[in-house]
């Protein structure tokens, strides 16, 4: 019961961050979501970052990726597809985030949004990894 609590805050989570980096990728996003006191970036913040070459993968934006991935997610927890397949669906998530993640950290950049996304992806990974062993 509250795994699955959890995992639906996790969802949420991710969902709000792709939408935003999403929006981010193509609009600048509000001044309260992306300024230097959140986002100590040069460019007005985390849009510098949504719209770098590595906030997309083959031309589709990662945020995107995000949406289609946490809306198929959840129509498989609604479901009831296997544990397994779902928790499968993450590694290429959290693989991702890992990567970014470390990008954030060596370039010494401060996003908080990208960091929900990412948070979000582990604790899918790992929720849900519980779920598939259990």
């Amino acid at each position: 019961m509250i795994v699955s609590l959890v995992i639906w805050i996790a969802l949420a989570g991710g969902v709000a961050a792709a939408a935003a980096a999403f929006y981010g990728h193509y609009l600048d996003l509000p001044a309260w979501m992306t300024g230097p006191e959140i986002c100590q970036l040069e460019g007005g913040g985390c849009a510098v970052l949504f719209r770098n070459p590595r906030s997309a993968l083959l031309g589709v934006p990662n945020a995107g990726l995000g949406l289609g991935l946490y809306a198929v997610l959840a129509f498989g927890l609604l479901t009831g597809w296997p544990p397994l397949l779902l928790w499968a669906m993450t590694i290429p998530a959290v693989a991702m985030s890992a990567f970014l993640g470390y990008s954030l950290i060596v370039n010494g950049h401060q996003c908080r949004i990208c960091w929900t996304g990412h948070v979000a992806n582990a604790m899918l990974f790992l929720l849900l990894a519980t779920r598939a062993l259990a």
